[in-house]
């Protein structure tokens, strides 16, 4: 019997991908692959014909705000179709300042306003500050904590939003302790930029698990070597940022 094929959408890989965020699509194809699906990862961007129920697992990563806006431009033809699929479920992660998207605006610091998709009631405003580190971010989904980057511009988030993440500043980080993120149904936002994905092993499986309605336990992380430096990476990162 041959198994299933999972499709990735990789969403404007080449505008949202500051920080080599398009590593989290690519280790999710990997993780399916291993798990015996089969698995595609297709990438779009501007000016791309995009069909949103083909896939199924969607990412988008961080980009300059003026790439965001580009992209806003360009997702407003498809916002009717792409949050009918997040409301039927598909699996969503939105890596940096991409997760600011699916509120209601987005101002700049000079004022200018911009009218976002507006699936969730939170609007975002800018100063002309960073807001820079590394944090350990706890969460009730996934019991170990989640490690990563901040790097976005300063400001804030208000309106009616479940913030998933409590967050944790490591010594020397430009920002306070903290709650952000956003969680909608099987959508996830986060400030946290990078391979996100890749240094929290916990997380691909999480996003994995809804992808394919199979639950696999994390300690599945296994004899592949790539996992294995994978796991050890992720906890001795994690030891550290207990350490706080």
């Amino acid at each position: 019997m041959e198994s299933k094929l999972y499709k990735i959408l990789l969403l404007y890989y080449d505008l949202m991908n500051l920080y080599g965020d398009w590593a989290n699509a690519a280790v999710m194809e990997r993780e399916l692959v291993y798990r015996g699906f089969n698995a595609v990862l297709e990438k779009k961007s501007v000016g791309d014909k995009i069909d949103f129920t083909l896939y199924d697992f969607i990412f988008i990563g961080s980009g300059t705000e003026r790439s965001q806006i580009a992209c806003m431009r360009d997702l407003v033809q498809y916002k009717d179709a792409f949050l009918k699929q997040i409301e039927a479920g598909v699996p969503v992660l939105a890596t940096g300042n991409s997760h600011e998207l699916f509120g209601k605006s987005v101002t700049h610091s000079n004022g200018e306003c911009h009218e976002m998709l507006g699936l969730l009631d939170f609007e975002t405003t800018r100063e002309n500050t960073r807001v820079t580190g590394d944090c350990l971010c706890r969460c009730s989904f996934i019991k170990e904590g989640l490690i990563g980057f901040i790097n976005r511009a300063g400001g804030s988030q208000k309106g009616d939003i479940r913030r998933p993440f409590s967050v944790t500043p490591r010594e020397g980080a430009r920002f306070a302790a903290c709650d952000e993120g956003i969680m909608y149904k099987n959508l996830l936002g986060t400030y946290l930029t990078g391979p996100v994905l890749v240094r929290n092993p916990p997380l691909m499986t999480y996003f994995a698990d809804i992808i394919s309605g199979e639950y696999a336990d994390v300690e599945h992380i296994r004899s592949d070597k790539f996992f294995e430096y994978q796991g050890k990476a992720y906890y001795t990162a994690l030891a550290q940022m207990k350490e706080i």
